[in-house]
């Protein structure tokens, strides 16, 4: 669990969506300016969660989604970060349902094992509850661990219809490193494209707002 937590939430955003995105607009539109996306990521860890043989039948997400605050400056600079309030909401609202996973899990260990016991017994032979047992998610992974995942500058291109980020202020934005997005008014959204990993097809569309 631990690694799921950490390998999903960790890099997911990271390499989806900040390691090089693109745009797809008429050539002369500006995206300078501040912006912010309510990045939903409830399909893609579902599908994560898919792939786990212990827990992941036990647990499917009803919502995870964060808020991506973007500010592009004239300078050819851009910051990106995610919203505190909303990767602390996300974060509890899984602790809460991971309460429930875990608890379908560990009775199913019981009478898979023939354990003359009830879940009140286990957790008190083992000295944890199942809250403790939930908390450790928040030591392996927490909501601050995620937003500042999800922290980070560097400089962009945004030419031809298409939009580069690069890692940091010491890179260049390689402008041959985007995917497919459409740029409508105040409105630019992150559709994926040919040569995007479809691993990472369930956080698309992103749609960004321009706040200002």
């Amino acid at each position: 669990m631990k690694k799921f937590l950490s390998l999903a939430l960790g890099a997911l955003l990271l390499v989806a969506l900040l390691a090089g995105c693109g745009g797809g607009s008429a050539a002369g539109d500006s995206i300078v300016g501040s912006w912010s996306a309510d990045v939903n990521m409830t399909e893609y860890l579902n599908q994560l969660l898919g792939e786990e043989e212990e827990i992941g039948q036990y647990l499917t997400l009803d919502n995870f989604t964060i808020k991506l605050l973007a500010e592009f400056k004239e300078d050819g600079t851009y910051s990106m970060n995610g919203d505190p309030d909303s990767a602390q909401a996300a974060m509890d609202g899984l602790k809460e349902q991971m309460k429930t996973a875990v608890t379908a899990y560990l009775e199913d260990m019981i009478e898979q094992e023939g354990l003359d016991m009830s879940l009140e017994d286990l957790l008190a032979a083992s000295g944890m509850s199942l809250d403790d047992l939930v908390n450790e998610m928040d030591e392996a992974y927490s909501a601050e661990d995620l937003v500042g995942d999800l922290t980070m500058e560097g400089k962009y291109l945004f030419e031809d219809g298409k939009l580069a980020l690069s890692d940091s202020l010491d890179e260049e934005a390689d402008i041959e490193a985007y995917e497919a997005a459409e740029l409508k008014g105040d409105t630019l959204t992150l559709t994926g494209g040919d040569d995007s990993d479809s691993e990472f097809a369930g956080l698309y569309p992103v749609v960004f707002e321009r706040v200002s």
